[in-house]
């Protein structure tokens, strides 16, 4: 019995072994390089490289790198080459790269004969290469916010900035200055139509996620709070500490109201590297309209998607506020849609790993659904 035991335990080792197949993936230390970044020195030119192979029961042979521009030209190695398991890249050139890695090995087939093949790993724009702008940014802090509008402009047309966010980034930071502060120039009649083109244009650019270096992520989530604040927030009722939207007899009202929140949510989207989070709010909104087609169709995409999503890092502060409103609002959507709480609690549970903190999120997990007990 013992035997028998054992090989089931070796057919079974053996066929999970075998019916994996080798992988390789790409890892890199940073994906944003600031060129001019003179805190980092020659390190913020740098990038290490690295790959991670599962073999599957096969063997390495041999490996290769590919990394898009020139070498020499755009990108140089300082340590490793292109056979190497681990790199070192000196990069030259703003832009964004795409980057390759390919692992040969080998295998016996079925008659014992050694067999060979590849796997690879293509990642399209995973580094990007940029520059703080450094005149930019002081006219930045000085306020000078219209000189700072002019000069981005002048920078974004040229050639060498084509691919590079940044001159948008800093476009973008001028028209709002100039809006807050109430500047005038005859050249810029809506300054603060111009931040949110400005700001949507530089994330259409922005691939590899420059917004993500924490003095444009600042600027970004001022920039949202505003937007969401005077077109979002400001057309959600507040029920018992909970949003919920607009539900008395005034119809002409209720539709204003939902024509501005679908609009503000619209325009969100466009200044949001995280645009996804705005589909909860827009789904509640369609299902409250009885447009249910596409509410459902929506929350078909959204919930296996925020189910597999692991951490919200990366989201703004008010990319988390969209996210935390837009499930509670769907909430209550699917309660009343299921004529059960099984899905809205699917989803509140497994928002309460990121907002069970917050008191607003706490007492209505608490106080409208129980904790989701029985």
């Amino acid at each position: 019995m013992k035997i028998i035991c054992s090989l089931a335990m070796m057919f079974l080792i053996v066929t999970s072994v075998c019916s994996q197949k080798p992988s390789v993936t790409i890892k890199a230390n940073k994906n944003v390089l600031i060129l001019d970044d003179t805190k980092e020195g020659a390190a913020a030119k740098i990038i290490q490289l690295d790959i991670a192979f599962i073999a599957a029961g096969t063997k390495e042979k041999n490996i290769l790198w590919a990394i898009s521009g020139d070498k020499g030209k755009d990108w140089e190695f300082v340590s490793g080459k292109e056979t190497d398991r681990s790199i070192q890249v000196k990069f030259k050139k703003i832009g964004t790269y795409d980057v390759s890695a390919t692992v040969g090995y080998s295998f016996s087939d079925k008659k014992g004969e050694e067999q060979e093949d590849e796997v690879t790993e293509e990642k399209e724009a995973f580094i990007t290469v940029s520059n703080n702008l450094d005149d930019l940014q002081q006219l930045f802090a000085d306020e000078s916010f219209v000189k700072l509008v002019k000069k981005a402009e002048d920078k974004k047309v040229m050639p060498k900035y084509a691919t590079d966010p940044t001159p948008n980034i800093f476009l973008a930071k001028g028209y709002y200055g100039m809006y807050l502060k109430g500047l005038k120039d005859p050249q810029i009649p809506e300054p603060y139509e111009e931040a949110i083109a400005a700001t949507a244009s530089a994330i259409e650019m922005d691939l590899n996620g420059l917004y993500n270096v924490s003095i444009h992520k600042m600027w970004l989530d001022k920039f949202q709070k505003e937007i969401s604040t005077n077109a979002i927030f400001i057309n959600l009722e507040d029920s018992e500490g909970y949003p919920s939207f607009y539900i008395g007899k005034d119809i002409e009202k209720k539709n204003q109201m939902k024509d501005e929140l679908t609009a503000g949510l619209e325009v969100y989207s466009s200044i949001s590297k995280n645009p996804y989070v705005a589909r909860w709010i827009d789904a509640a909104i369609k299902y409250n309209a009885r447009d249910f087609k596409t509410a459902n169709t929506i929350y078909s995409e959204e919930i296996p998607r925020l189910m597999k999503l692991e951490n919200i890092d990366k989201l703004t502060e008010t990319d988390k506020k969209i996210l935390k409103t837009g499930i509670m609002l769907s909430a209550q959507v699917m309660t009343v849609r299921d004529q059960n709480n099984t899905k809205a609690c699917e989803i509140l549970l497994k928002a309460n790993n990121w907002f069970g903190e917050q008191k607003d999120f706490s007492q209505f997990l608490e106080k409208v659904y129980n904790n989701c007990k029985e």
